[in-house]
């Protein structure tokens, strides 16, 4: 097995055991975009370690933005900014749950990130990309809200996330904080293909570039 295969398992196995962790402790964990993204990038690396597919810049690129934008909300918008060591187990607290934090909005998406910078660097995402990548966090946010809209007022969980929280803010203001968001996401989106583009100047192309990536 080739260094980048390896390093693809350990992605893989961190991903599945912070999956499992979330499963044990949360509750109803697949209405969580963390899980959500961390599934499809999982499910990504599995299918590349098959070897039954070649690799796709638009797909990889939209499961790097996917976990680049788990990592960094969690990190600025719900932890606010505190440390990852602080999710080491110490027990003290529920540490399968803390477990499952960290391997999810940490380790998954600086090594899902890594690799996006340091392998298949002859693939060449384009420009394009990142706006169709954004289709899926609007899809979510129309699944939350609507989730949270059948949902009885009160209701645990109603709403995944403290800037989704219709109760809390209104439709007004998690009209507003999705706009802030979106435009975050696609100036991340850009930065992640920019940042590739980068370091791949030097790599030779081997594959044509697909429908709707090409720029």
């Amino acid at each position: 097995m080739s260094g980048t295969n390896i390093y693809r398992a350990v992605l893989v196995v961190a991903g599945l055991a912070g999956l499992v962790c979330t499963w044990i402790s949360g509750n109803e964990p697949l209405i969580y975009f963390t899980v959500q993204s961390n599934i499809m990038l999982t499910a990504y690396y599995a299918w590349q370690l098959s070897g039954r597919g070649a690799p796709s810049a638009s797909l990889k690129g939209a499961v790097t933005l996917f976990i680049s934008i788990t990592g960094l909300v969690y990190h600025f918008m719900l932890a606010h900014g505190a440390s990852p060591l602080g999710l080491l187990p110490d027990g003290r607290g529920d540490d399968v749950s803390q477990m499952g934090s960290l391997l999810l909005h940490y380790v998954t998406p600086a090594m899902a990130f890594a690799d996006w910078l340091l392998f298949d660097r002859a693939l060449r995402p384009g420009w394009a990309g990142p706006l169709l990548w954004l289709a899926y966090p609007l899809a979510y946010l129309v699944f939350a809200l609507t989730r949270g809209a059948l949902l009885e007022p009160g209701a645990e969980r109603r709403y995944p996330y403290p800037f989704l929280d219709v109760d809390r803010l209104g439709y007004d203001g998690v009209a507003l904080q999705a706009v802030v968001l979106t435009a975050a996401f696609a100036v991340l989106g850009y930065a992640v293909v920019a940042l590739h583009r980068l370091v791949s100047r030097t790599a030779r192309p081997r594959l044509t570039p697909e429908a709707g990536t090409a720029g």
